[in-house]
């Protein structure tokens, strides 16, 4: 899985460059294309405000006829009457003559519904027209089903103290011409007769209700209309700049991530190539070099196997050789004791006590020698670690002045019980050698993932490199009255188990430390 998950830097980095170029292509076009919308919506908008205030401009002219006509009639309500049915087309229009009175107007000549002569207008409606000049005033009002729209003037176009208005109701949702003009055809509106958006002036909107207000990405303008300043409030009804260049942006965002992800998986896959091929030769190269490695450690058992095999028929010979004459001369010197009494005069004491020294120092060559080419196979049983420590350590007790720590794990082992205990005798015995008769000796048994270790260790003087490098050559001692065997002994037992025996000879503390590792077949189980 680590090795599926693992990405070449070159394959990331052009992925990320080639990415990253696509975002910016994406936001570069994508910001073009929403500022010509932008554009294109500001000017379509702009020229629907002027279309609105084209539009309206023509009241004004009626107003202004109306206007003429009262000047001339001296403020006749028949004449204006009569002048205003010819200019109404709608009986939804209304054309007001008014007159001051007091602090409002009050209405002295109407065509259409809803105004009767002599109405007293309302508050609002006398203040708009208070405000009527030569440019119109213009009131909008919507009460949620109508829309109505007041447009008038007044002095000097009229005389003093007299106002004409027009009048109409719509509602504000029905297609109308002006609605249905080139201007609206490419954006909705929404026309408030006020300077804001105000929704209680709405005139004109060509969406439904449910859309009102615009929203999204709107503009604002006004129209001017007479003296006052409506609002136009537009937002296109689909892409001004057409489809491709509002899709073109995702064309080149998705083209660009599809190229990095193929460029990554390309370069990816010629990576991966090239590393399985230098995997394939590093791994060879390792197989090559562990076969030699295989080789040499055959060479070099092959080699040992010969001497070994030479010494043992060397050594067979030398001590079978051995053992008679000396088993002669230790019988003779027994006999002679005997005769000379014990102990023997002096000058005779002294001769016999070093031909006893030295024969026995014989007799334990040629049993070393013996043990050494004698095959010895295993005869395995269950044997309990710590027990077998203790029996080691009972049978082999330390000098004065040598302490002996036994420390063993609870496990079984599968070993030939006496030639593991004869392993340890050994490394115990030599290392109280070691320390001089005077020291500390160690003796542990731990199980490890791969089997046991049984070690051995002092805090004696140690043993040099060179040395360390020979230990378990036969006939090779530090000693200067060892065989050399003993050692070569301990190998070839350990080794007959399917183990391994070490010398550790650490920097960071004093002594040495043996360490019999035996495989794991060797342990049967753990205690809890």
């Amino acid at each position: 899985m680590r090795r599926l998950l693992h990405v070449a830097p070159l394959s990331l980095v052009l992925a990320v460059v080639i990415g990253a170029a696509s975002i910016v292509g994406f936001v570069f076009f994508k910001n073009s294309a929403d500022q010509q919308e932008r554009t294109l919506l500001e000017s379509d908008n702009s020229q629907a405000a002027l279309y609105v205030g084209s539009v309206f401009s023509g009241i004004g002219s009626i107003l202004d006829s109306l206007a003429t006509a009262e000047v001339l009639s001296n403020g006749s309500p028949a004449v204006f009457a009569s002048r205003a049915h010819a200019l109404s087309a709608s009986n939804q229009l209304n054309l007001v003559l008014a007159g001051k009175q007091g602090a409002g107007y009050v209405v002295t000549s109407a065509v259409g519904p809803g105004f009767t002569n002599g109405q007293v207008l309302s508050p609002t409606v006398s203040a708009t027209l208070a405000r009527a000049g030569s440019s119109f005033s213009t009131l909008v009002s919507y009460d949620g089903k109508k829309s109505a729209a007041l447009f008038a003037v007044g002095p000097p176009l009229t005389s003093a103290g007299t106002a004409i208005f027009f009048r109409f109701t719509i509602d504000p949702y029905v297609k109308s011409p002006v609605t249905a003009a080139r201007p609206f055809a490419l954006i909705k509106v929404a026309l408030y007769g006020a300077p804001t958006a105000d929704p209680g002036a709405l005139i004109v909107a060509t969406v439904p209700k449910d859309q009102i207000p615009l929203t999204g990405d709107v503009v604002t303008d006004h129209a001017t209309v007479g003296s006052a300043k409506w609002t136009l409030v537009g937002a296109a009804r689909s892409s001004l700049v057409g489809s491709f260049a509002r899709q073109a942006p995702y064309i080149i965002l998705g083209l660009g991530l599809f190229i990095a992800l193929l460029v990554a998986v390309t370069v990816e896959v010629l990576d991966r190539r090239r590393r399985y091929a230098s995997n394939l030769v590093e791994q060879r190269t390792a197989d090559l070099e562990a076969t030699l490695a295989d080789l040499r450690a055959a060479q070099a058992a092959l080699v040992r196997g010969e001497r070994l095999r030479a010494l043992g028929e060397m050594a067979s010979v030398v001590g079978h050789e051995l053992r008679n004459p000396l088993a002669a001369v230790i019988n003779a010197l027994y006999l002679l004791r005997r005769r000379l009494g014990e102990p023997a005069e002096p000058e005779y004491e002294k001769h016999l006590a070093m031909a006893e020294r030295e024969t026995s120092k014989a007799a334990t060559l040629a049993e070393d020698l013996t043990a050494f080419v004698r095959p010895r196979e295993p005869k395995k049983e269950e044997v309990d670690a710590p027990t077998l420590l203790r029996e080691v350590a009972e049978a082999s007790p330390p000098p004065a002045e040598v302490s002996l720590d036994v420390d063993a794990d609870p496990f079984t082992l599968v070993v030939d019980r006496h030639q593991l205990a004869e392993v340890l005798t050994n490394l115990v015995t030599n290392a109280y050698q070691a320390v001089n008769g005077d020291g500390a000796v160690r003796v542990t048994a731990r199980t490890t993932p791969s089997g046991a270790e049984l070690a051995v260790e002092d805090n004696g003087p140690g043993i040099d490199a060179e040395a360390s490098q020979r230990l378990f050559e036969p006939f090779f001692t530090t000693k200067h009255d060892g065989t050399g065997l003993g050692l070569a002994i301990v190998q070839r037992l350990v080794e007959a188990h399917g183990g391994t025996v070490s010398f550790d000879d650490a920097a960071d503390r004093d002594g040495a430390r043996v360490v019999v590792r035996l495989p794991d077949q060797a342990v049967r189980a753990t205690a809890s």
